[in-house]
């Protein structure tokens, strides 16, 4: 079975309309796209857009520590969203307030029919590696996004990483029914592919089979992310090094390769 690729909104620029974005992401072959619910005022425009794409939509957002939830439900479960990930506040408050918050994302996932996914993301509740895996040994029914670009740069890991971090990372990817696919050499969030070395890739492809080794039908994103947002690499003038939509399309095309979907992890 081919798996599912949505590509970020954010990747093409802001300045495009939406329906040239969205237009443009179905002509390359992605099954979808992930952007944040779109407000009320914007439901109708995006709606229509969406349809004349065909594409399907995942939702993604972040929740702040004290604030409620379920708007962003209520939204991507307006516009139809066939998903929600989200980076969740609240790293330094007690386990007994995280768990707390992750039973009632969960009651609203199953209130508002919409399979949602824990980011893992640094400066959030996921913060890091070990804390996130006791997270997910508390809350068994608790499904993940795996951005783990974030945890690579945290442990400076290149390739070959460590046994204790590689395993430890194939357990969250179990538990991932979405993925970003994002690369990076242990130092900055986000690399070009092709500064990527083929060790390094390797590493990374290993814990996007594992996802998918344990859920079939696990979301695949391509979330690069654009300089204005901190993310892609600049020269000393502040031109861009590299091009996020090309490495999305190298991406893409990566995830049909049979050996991608077919290698065990």
């Amino acid at each position: 079975m081919k798996p599912r690729v949505h590509c970020s909104l954010l990747t093409l620029p802001a300045g495009m309309p939406i329906s040239d974005r969205l237009a443009r992401i179905a002509r390359a072959g992605f099954d979808g796209v992930q952007t944040t619910p779109p407000e009320p005022a914007q439901l109708a425009g995006f709606a229509t857009a969406l349809d004349d794409s065909g594409l399907a939509a995942s939702g993604c957002a972040h929740v702040p520590e004290d604030d409620s939830a379920e708007p962003i439900f209520e939204r991507a479960a307006a516009a139809g969203m066939v998903s929600l990930n989200a980076q969740v506040d609240g790293y330094w408050r007690d386990d007994s307030w995280q768990d707390t918050r992750i039973r009632h994302l969960l009651d609203l996932s199953e209130q508002y029919d919409l399979p949602f996914f824990l980011e893992t993301h640094r400066h959030r509740l996921t913060q890091d590696l070990r804390h996130t895996l006791a997270l997910i040994d508390r809350h068994p029914d608790l499904l993940l996004c795996g951005d783990f670009s974030h945890y690579t740069v945290m442990a400076e890991l290149r390739a070959p990483w460590p046994p204790e971090w590689a395993a430890g990372l194939r357990h969250l990817a179990r538990r991932c029914h979405e993925v970003h696919l994002r690369l990076n050499n242990g130092q900055n969030i986000q690399d070009p592919v092709p500064a990527v070395g083929p060790a390094q890739r390797a590493e990374f492809e290993a814990l996007w089979r594992a996802a998918r080794d344990s859920s079939p039908d696990v979301l695949f994103t391509t979330e690069l992310l654009p300089a204005d947002l901190g993310y892609d690499h600049t020269d000393l003038k502040g031109a861009p090094i590299g091009d996020i939509w090309t490495d999305s399309l190298t991406l893409l095309a990566r995830t049909a390769d049979p050996r991608f979907r077919l290698v065990p992890a």
